[in-house]
């Protein structure tokens, strides 16, 4: 479980990516259940598969 009170375009910045590309992966990682986030936390699912 990660705490986190970064935003899409935050996370974009600190990725050197568009808001777009992250809403667009976090949303296919949760679709393949490899995490779950909401705006507080972002759970990780399988650490392994993740990788």
């Amino acid at each position: 479980m990660i705490a986190t009170r970064l935003t899409h375009k935050d996370i974009a910045a600190l990725t050197g990516t568009s808001r777009q590309t992250v809403t667009t992966i976090l949303n296919e990682l949760k679709d393949k259940n490899l995490i779950n986030f909401d705006r507080k936390k972002i759970l990780i699912r399988d650490l392994a598969a993740l990788k």
